[in-house]
């Protein structure tokens, strides 16, 4: 979808804007400093600009993770989802084409649009403001930096779980580039990477990158014979700077990702109700087509066995320019103007069965199959304008930040979805309108060489406007529209302050305290459902209060973090069931519902004990539990009845939240050989474990993943000519079988879910000048 008429002139004038407030100075340099750390190491460590200037991790006063874009290659991590066997206390889950990042146990628990993530994706600075678009590739980039814990005052979105920074490879004043062809892996995997950049003439530099990703299925639909869970990908990004005097960097960015396979159904887990009256409909043996055919679900847990193939058809592309000016050597100016579009088509059948259709207990031969039609199209146009700040003693960032966000989702469930022509469907059309802005501020002042205290703030205001288009069919009356639907507004405004403070009694240790509150923007969910008693779709913002306290060393070849933390969550955007009068006797609606409190610890270390070994190792323990829940449970069959509405809610305090596991650990050694021609062998593996955590609030072992042990590993050649490399890799070794997500399918009585990949391995070739 392209941008309308209003849109573009939105753009310019704001560009126009930008680039007229720095052409009021005279036209001299501004280098990058994200440029200028990049993802090189000083003294073993890495160079991250979490706090909008280049800093080492040992001095940086958050809790932050950053990943080197050797790491990410090891052992071809190409999405977020590959992160969390590499980042302590950061959990990935999807369903339904939605990414579920969380962190310290926040996260996205909604799995309808219109609800923001509370881990916010940023790309260069610029965010990425809508759950499905987070599960694009990560390719060509310098490295990852994960923030754990509320963000306001360093970035442009707000979040009240974490921030994921991806920082893009830059061109640079000279030509280099790569070529990486994997090949390999039971279900066959072709993937090219390529990049090229430099200098193109004086003061003009460009890089061109490109990620092909063509894979086999890891199962199949046994209905249909054809693959699912394949891959078929194409990502492009390209950056042109220019640098017209030594204070002044113009950097303007164009990039594309798309996908076209069969990826991201759901998989089916188990019945919901087994041994129950209200299972009896549902069981295998019971379930017959109108042909007299028996139906049933997949014998394979990764594959399908259902009447038409799952449908992932996305595309995504983005526009940015980022202006750097120095004004001097102490003040430097940045504008960040982006506009982003994003397209789904996302289908699968959602009874994950071979049955035609689908009958509920109380509507015996009603067909309400539930094949899922969700395609999503949105536009975002952001802009963001800073001041920075860095002298011998003020260390100081102030911001303004604009975000116009539009979403528009058809959500149809039914027999018949791809024509629209059964009359029992469920329709949840609608469409959604952001628009934000916001001013902030973070500043540290060096009182002596070994304390420093720190202050920012951040003043949010935002406006969300919904309008709908839902329904839902009944046997007696057939699919028919609400008569009521929303089309209403509302605006919320919010002060975020934060606190802080830093002690380093000698020039190896640092110790920090922050106290900080994050904010989630209220919202409603596309499609909410409106009744007669019913006063607003819109739920309101979720707010976390955090507390972190943590010691850093950094000497020679050891660097240690430490980190602990407690933080509470209020007004949780949560869903919470209650039940209707007619099949499937519940529904379920975005709500206020929950309160939360979580406390734990994060440890990391660097460790060069010797020429040749590397040690980098990450340990987490998180306590994440309702305070305040109350709910009835989808998964009770009593509640799928006309009685269902006497059932009391559950009380859900005391439960672990969802995708929280209590512990966390990471080894990662690697082990460099050099061989007497030149060349160099390297041995590396990572292994993650991770404990239990729950998919459901209701912590049902049945929406669960169990504890597990994930096992990378790879061998690299590099060639004497430091050039030419060959890299055996393998991912989850042990092949372990994880659930990623679940979540309970009322229509048709199961338990759905998506799995992590299984066992992956290759071969890569490369070659870099």
């Amino acid at each position: 979808m392209f941008t309308t008429r209003a849109s573009a002139r939105l753009l310019a004038r704001t560009s126009l804007f930008a680039a007229a407030a720095f052409a009021l100075s005279q036209p001299v340099l501004a280098q990058d400093a994200a440029q200028d750390a990049a993802s090189s190491e000083d003294g073993g460590e890495i160079i991250v600009t979490a706090q909008k200037r280049a800093q080492s991790l040992s001095e940086v006063s958050l809790s932050v993770a950053a990943v080197g874009t050797d790491q990410l290659a090891a052992n071809n991590t190409v999405n977020l989802e590959g992160l969390q066997a590499l980042v302590p206390s950061i959990s990935f889950g999807n369903d339904f084409n939605f990414a579920k990042l969380f962190i310290r146990g926040i996260g996205l628990s909604s799995s309808l649009p219109g609800v923001d993530p509370s881990v916010a994706l940023h790309v260069d600075g610029v965010v990425v403001s809508l759950a499905q678009a987070q599960l694009g590739s990560m390719f060509d980039l310098e490295r990852v930096e994960v923030l754990r814990g509320p963000q306001g005052t360093l970035y442009g979105r707000n979040a009240t779980g974490g921030a994921v920074n991806l920082i893009t490879a830059k061109p640079t004043d000279k030509l280099d580039g790569y070529v990486r062809q994997t090949l390999g892996g039971d279900a066959f995997l072709v993937q090219t990477d390529a990049a090229i950049g430099g200098p193109i003439t004086d003061g003009v530099r460009a890089r061109l990158a490109v990620q092909r990703i063509k894979r086999d299925g890891f199962g199949i639909n046994e209905f249909t014979g054809n693959e699912i869970d394949n891959a078929n990908q194409w990502s492009v990004r390209g950056h042109l700077q220019f640098l017209p005097t030594d204070k002044l960097s113009i950097l303007l960015t164009g990039e594309l990702h798309t996908e076209n396979d069969r990826s991201l159904a759901v998989k089916f887990r188990e019945v919901s109700f087994p041994g129950t009256q209200v299972a009896s409909l549902t069981a295998l043996g019971q379930r017959t087509n109108a042909d007299g055919s028996a139906a049933s679900f997949a014998k394979n847990v990764r594959n399908l066995n259902t009447n038409y193939d799952p449908i992932n058809d996305r595309k995504q592309y983005a526009f940015t320019g980022i202006m750097d000016y120095a004004a001097s050597d102490t003040i430097a100016l940045k504008s960040l103007t982006s506009y982003r579009n994003f397209r789904a088509i996302f289908f699968h059948d959602f009874d994950m069965s071979s049955y035609a259709g689908y009958p509920l207990a109380q509507t015996n031969a009603v067909r309400t199959s539930a094949n899922h039609w969700q395609p999503v199209f949105e536009n975002q146009f952001s802009q963001e304008l800073q001041l920075n700040v860095d002298t011998d003693k003020l260390h100081a960032v102030f911001a303004g930040f604009y975000l116009k966000d539009h979403i528009r989702v058809e959500n149809h469930i039914g027999f018949d979805v791809l024509t629209n022509t059964d009359p029992y469907r469920v329709q949840f059309d609608g469409k959604l309108d952001v628009e934000t802005w916001a001013v902030f501020g973070n500043v540290t002042y060096d009182l002596t060489e070994q304390f420093s205290i720190k202050a920012g703030g951040r003043y949010s205001w935002e406006k969300r406007k919904i309008k709908n288009n839902s329904g839902i069919g009944t046997a007696a009356t057939g699919f028919v529209l609400d008569p009521l639907q929303w089309d209403t507004s509302k605006t919320w405004d919010d002060f975020s302050p934060s606190l802080g403070v830093e002690f380093r009694p000698n020039d190896d240790v640092m110790a920090y305290f922050n106290w900080s509150r994050g904010f989630k923007s209220g919202t409603a969910e596309i499609g909410s459902r409106r009744s007669a008693a019913a006063v607003t779709p819109f739920v309101n913002p979720e707010k976390v209060e955090a507390f972190e306290g943590g010691i850093k060393y950094s000497a020679g070849s050891l660097q240690t973090n430490l980190a602990v933390f407690y933080q509470k969550l209020k007004n949780g955007q949560f869903q919470r069931t209650f039940p209707i009068p007619n099949p499937p006797f519940f529904a379920s609606a975005l709500e206020n519902a929950a309160e939360s409190r979580a406390y734990g610890a994060e440890f990391e270390l660097r460790w060069r004990p010797f020429d040749g070994l590397a040690i980098d190792a990450s340990a987490a323990y998180l306590n994440s539990k309702f305070t305040k829940f109350f709910s009835k449970n989808p998964l009770n069959a009593a509640l799928f009845g006309p009685g269902g509405a006497a059932l009391p809610d559950e009380d859900l305090s005391g439960n672990a939240t969802r995708m929280s596991p209590k512990w966390t650990l990471n080894f990662n050694p690697t082990y460099t050989a050099d061989l007497s021609s030149g060349a160099s062998v390297v041995f590396g593996t990572n292994v993650s474990y991770r404990s239990k955590q729950y998919h459901t609030e209701f912590n049902d072992d049945r929406m669960a993943a169990d504890g597990y042990v994930m096992v990378d590993a790879n061998m690299k050649y590099r060639h004497s000519d430091d050039r030419t490399s060959v890299n055996l890799w393998v991912r989850n070794l042990t092949n372990e079988l994880v659930w990623a997500g679940s979540y309970a399918v009322a229509t048709s009585r199961t338990i759905g879910g998506t799995l992590m990949p299984p066992r992956t391995y290759g071969v890569t070739l490369g070659y870099e000048f």
